[in-house]
């Protein structure tokens, strides 16, 4: 094969160099940030060169949706193709979404879109390969890349001219800003100087690539104030996701609302975790000003009742003004504390006409408060940034039906999205069960007829 020129620009070839066989300490690129950074274009580009140089290895292309994925990432891979002028060594199959170079290597094109009814990915399958590109990685799920991590395993080779090649696991992420997990794997270790050895950001805004007119650039600068932060200056604290319930700049307010006064009127909720994972966190709030005092990674039964008791009195918390997650390992609660609220998320709201449940109607009560900025919080900076990571991931379900009942995506969802439980939520979420209103009738009115004369 002939050798081929490569024209890219400065940051697209840092993370070439970064995703490079002769680069072992780096496995991990996330490139990206704006609108038009040559995201998509690198990827594939990277794809290429890595199967035409290493015979035998196996690249995964994937994106959210297959659609997409055809429309967009297939085509772009074929533009990459015919600028380097290698389409002749490529065998395509549409229907399988498999791309067959000569030298045995081969692109899998597959679609990562979390689904109920495979919350693990097993369509995955036994898949061997080499390495990923994950276009527009900020809608995939942090399982999703977990599950494909577990699929490396081809990272050795022999090339027609006898020379072998070794690679360890490679990955590229692209994207625009979000804020889940490639913000708080890539983005703020690499704000925070914390970022581990073996991954790297690169942000790429529009004026990083030579080739994007200025009418693009005018035109962009011309779009709404969350447009501007994300695509142009590719703010990662803004998020596009119309699902989302919570305006970022509000959960930012929470922590700062210092106009909300604590009221003598006192409430308590808590989320209990006894076993596992989950966290056993408690806030009580003094009218709308919401302190957490208990957070532990899990407590035994009989300390729960006594740590939830101590906290009512020192407080000075109503049990009636009290209320506890029943769902799991909580129900045993009221049986100890008589007199206490006991949650089921499951069970039915007070306006059964909007929300499908009661987790939904105090959830979208919560979105609201916070929104509105009538909410404050006090707690730490770890809680802060725990507790911004949850509401960024507190989405509406069936946003696209308008004859269905309000919802809210899973907690198993929101554990997939996070990587964990949403305690702290959670906790918060309950003690909206105070604060409902129910749905009224309104008046009755008689309306006259005034015939025309």
């Amino acid at each position: 094969m002939s050798a081929v020129d490569v024209h890219v620009f400065s940051k697209q070839a840092e993370a070439l160099d970064y995703l490079s066989p002769d680069n072992s300490e780096v496995s991990e690129v996330l490139y990206g940030g704006g609108a038009r950074g040559g995201k998509t274009y690198l990827g594939c580009l990277w794809q290429i060169l890595r199967r035409i140089t290493m015979a035998g290895s196996v690249g995964f292309i994937c994106r959210e949706e297959s659609v997409k994925l055809r429309d967009t990432t297939v085509v772009t891979f074929f533009e990459v193709l015919t600028d380097l002028r290698l389409n002749s060594v490529v065998e395509f199959n549409s229907t399988r979404l498999i791309a067959n170079f000569s030298n045995g290597s081969v692109v899998y094109f597959r679609d990562l879109k979390l689904m109920p009814s495979d919350p693990e990915y097993d369509r995955l399958g036994s898949y061997g390969i080499t390495d990923c590109f994950i276009d527009e990685a900020q809608q995939i799920c942090a399982k999703a890349i977990s599950v494909l991590k577990g699929r490396f395993s081809v990272l050795n080779g022999k090339n027609p001219d006898g020379t072998r090649w070794h690679t360890i696991p490679k990955a590229l992420y692209t994207c625009n800003p979000r804020r889940n997990w490639i913000y708080t794997d890539f983005v703020k270790p690499a704000k925070m100087g914390t970022m581990a050895s073996h991954r790297r950001f690169i942000k790429s805004l529009p004026l990083d690539n030579p080739h994007v007119d200025q009418a693009y650039i005018d035109n962009l600068l011309k779009a709404d104030k969350v447009t501007i932060q994300r695509l142009y200056f590719g703010n990662f604290e803004y998020d596009d996701d119309p699902s989302t319930l919570c305006d970022f700049d509000a959960i930012n307010d929470l922590f700062t609302n210092e106009h909300i006064l604590p009221k003598p009127a006192r409430s308590c909720s808590a989320d209990i975790a006894t076993k596992g994972h989950d966290r056993f966190v408690v806030c009580v709030w003094e009218g709308n000003v919401c302190r957490f005092v208990v957070d532990e990674v899990y407590s035994p039964g009989k300390q729960v009742y006594e740590t939830l008791r101590d906290i009512l009195i020192k407080e000075k918390v109503p049990r009636s003004y009290t209320i506890v997650d029943a769902d799991g390992v909580g129900n045993f609660l009221e049986s100890f504390l008589p007199g206490i609220k006991e949650f089921h998320g499951g069970g039915h709201p007070n306006n059964r006409e909007k929300y499908e449940n009661l987790r939904a109607e105090c959830y979208f009560k919560l979105a609201e408060m916070i929104n509105e900025r009538k909410i404050r919080v006090i707690c730490t900076p770890d809680q802060r940034e725990r507790l911004m990571e949850e509401l960024g991931a507190l989405k509406q379900a069936y946003i696209d039906n308008d004859v269905r009942r309000k919802g809210i995506i899973s907690k198993e969802v929101m554990k997939i999205i996070i990587g964990r439980s949403p305690d702290y939520m959670d906790a918060m979420m309950m003690n909206m069960f105070f604060r409902r209103t129910k749905p009224t009738r309104g008046a009755t009115m008689n309306v006259k007829s005034y015939a025309t004369e």
